[in-house]
């Protein structure tokens, strides 16, 4: 009763089962191999031999690991914490943080599109009228019904936040940067797209920080500053080819950071049988900016080693099995047995 009680317990132990697994298949596949060798060749030649083959398969599958970067690795690249800053950023450690406005300083998508003038760019994030509403959403809709559509369609649009509009229309964002209606002073305004690592970073450490609020929060927009040059805009193949090749040789990497910045919600009931209702922040509570650096990581730094310390013990087996072929071929030319 003891045994079925042990290989119970193995049977759900995942170490155990992957550790029983591995020597499993030494003994049988890497043993089986050393075992017909040694038959053939005796114990110390086919040890020399399993072992530079070994070590030769290690080299080949470390420096597979090593160009893509999987199997045994190392830690990837990752936003680290710098600060978390409550309010304007005129209070932040770091300078270059404090070039950056707070969303409600800076001119909101809703009237950019005003001032674009462009009305695919005002139907997406301008003012929301019964004139200019889809017809198909009102279709079938009460007078009262409609009002609270439009008033619904309109808020959304007011609230959108200007990495939203730079994911649809980037174009307009430059325009207002370059025109100095967004001073952002060398930053470069993330779209919600690029942003994405970035963003679930910044609320991950917001969570477990003592400035976490008690609710929900909505991301307003994400900024970054330094790293290596990326693509111009609509980057040809020359641009591409350029870029990579730049950034291939470059031996120093500029420090990035990153600032991504938020906003606690308002406490909003759900109704039962309908959609959740829209995030909508809290205006008296303060933007929150949690500001990041870039921790390029050692992704390859382990393969390499690997493959490096693979390679050179491969060579030493490779050289010993060499210099055993020169001395038997050595004492068979001195017996005169040699053909």
């Amino acid at each position: 009763m003891s045994t079925v009680h042990l290989l119970a317990g193995l049977a759900w132990d995942p170490e155990i089962r992957g550790a029983l697994a591995v020597l499993t298949g030494v003994v049988v596949l890497m043993g089986s191999v050393w075992l017909l060798l040694a038959t053939n060749m005796g114990v110390r030649l086919a040890s020399l031999l399993a072992l530079t083959g070994l070590f030769a398969w290690m080299t080949i599958m470390g420096a597979f690991w090593w160009v893509r970067g999987i199997g045994y690795h190392g830690d990837p690249p990752s936003w680290q914490l710098v600060e978390i800053v409550e309010g304007d950023l005129d209070k932040a450690a770091l300078d270059q943080a404090t070039l950056l406005p707070t969303p409600y300083q800076a001119p909101s998508p809703y009237e950019l599109a005003i001032l674009s003038g462009d009305p695919d760019v005002i139907a997406e994030f301008g003012p929301v009228t019964r004139d200019n509403v889809d017809p198909e959403l009102i279709a079938g809709l009460s007078d009262a019904e409609i009002d609270a559509l439009v008033a619904d369609l309109d808020a959304r649009h007011r609230e959108a936040t200007l990495s939203e509009m730079a994911a649809v229309f980037p174009d307009v964002v430059q325009q207002a940067i370059d025109d100095g209606l967004i001073d952002i002073d060398g930053w470069r305004l993330l779209s919600t797209a690029q942003s994405g690592e970035a963003q679930a970073s910044a609320l991950e450490y917001l969570a477990e920080s003592e400035f976490a609020p008690d609710g929900a929060v909505k991301v307003l927009d994400a900024y970054d500053i330094g790293g290596k040059p990326g693509l111009p805009d609509n980057p040809s193949r020359w641009d591409r080819i350029w870029t990579w090749i730049r950034n291939a040789v470059r031996i120093t990497h500029p420090t990035h950071y990153a600032v991504v910045q938020v906003q606690p919600a308002l406490d909003q009931p759900t109704v039962p049988g309908q959609a959740p209702p829209r995030t909508k922040v809290d205006p008296a509570q303060p933007v929150i900016s949690i500001v990041m650096v870039r921790d390029l990581g050692n992704l390859r730094l382990l393969p390499g080693l690997f493959t490096i310390g693979s390679g050179l013990i491969f060579a030493a087996l490779a050289t010993m099995l060499h210099e055993r072929d020169k001395l038997a071929m050595a004492r068979l030319a001195e017996s005169g047995l040699e053909t």
